[in-house]
């Protein structure tokens, strides 16, 4: 099955997104992008900053089909603990997220991004106190306005008690809506399922509607270069080819210290050495 490689903005979270980010890209092969609605790097509310995007993606004929809804308001905000949650507890810190993925949602879909990743509880011991019962009333308001605007929201396992893949492929199929699916991220994966990693993959994949790629050494979350970690790849893409999986598959990798262009040449030249060892299981 052919694969449809993508790259996240995640790679440049750190910055303000700029036309040569984007040119970067696409100069090293990458035809379609995964936004991130987190500042700095995109504001989602800055109608003059969406124009100027949609020109950039026009002039270099980059598409996208995802965004990645906001986990924080701001990435100060984060390096300090805070986080948006859709699963908090607290009525007021659930409308703060859901109003802040509502803008994105709104926003990105004139771009063609249809697909909104979202976090399902605030990440690792910060989202100790969220619950299923809060994400599902976030959920449950957010379904509406997908309908409206023609997206699905695809909730991301995540290292944090809600985002495993059992209790959240449990959640996905207890909800039952066609609005409602599953991002796998593969490494998260190897950090909250470790051994199990493969039947985790397996357990999400009849949901999965959208995937992160990235590696790690199933402790820390580098988000490496597939390739430069532990993880097993002939065996997440035989689970997806199984499923007939035929979405974007975006790489979000974390800046090194070296040059964009390096990182991306890199990222590049490591799918093309991946893929060819890999044969589709019968569908």
């Amino acid at each position: 099955m052919a694969r449809d490689y993508g790259l996240s903005a995640h790679l440049f979270a750190y910055e303000s997104l700029r036309f040569e980010h984007l040119k970067e890209a696409a100069d090293a092969g990458f035809s379609k992008i995964e936004l991130w609605a987190m500042t700095p790097n995109f504001d989602a509310g800055d109608e003059g900053k969406l124009q100027a995007l949609k020109g950039w993606m026009a002039d270099l004929s980059l598409t996208t089909s995802t965004f990645h809804a906001p986990f924080y308001a701001d990435l100060d905000e984060a390096r300090q603990g805070r986080w948006l949650s859709l699963a908090a507890p607290d009525a007021g810190a659930r409308e703060a997220a859901i109003e802040k993925t509502i803008q994105a949602l709104r926003a990105f879909r004139p771009l063609g991004a249809r697909i909104a990743v979202l976090h399902p509880s605030a990440p690792g011991k910060a989202g100790d106190g969220d619950t299923y019962e809060a994400l599902e009333e976030s959920i449950t308001h957010l379904i509406p306005l997908a309908e409206e605007t023609d997206a699905v929201l695809a909730l991301e396992n995540i290292p944090s008690a809600l985002g495993c893949a059992e209790p959240l492929a449990d959640f996905v199929s207890r909800i039952d809506h066609p609005r409602l699916r599953i991002c796998i991220d593969t490494g998260h994966a190897l950090i909250t399922e470790g051994e199990n990693t493969q039947n985790a993959i397996e357990r999400l994949a009849p949901m999965c509607i959208a995937a992160h790629l990235h590696d790690n050494d199933g402790r820390n979350d580098a988000h490496l270069i597939p390739g430069e970690g532990a993880f097993e790849w002939p065996s997440f893409f035989a689970a997806l080819d199984a499923r007939g999986y035929s979405g974007t598959l975006a790489l979000e990798l974390r800046r090194k210290d070296e040059p964009y262009a390096e990182t991306l040449a890199a990222a590049a030249r490591a799918m093309k050495t991946l893929t060819p060892h890999i044969k589709p299981s019968p569908a």
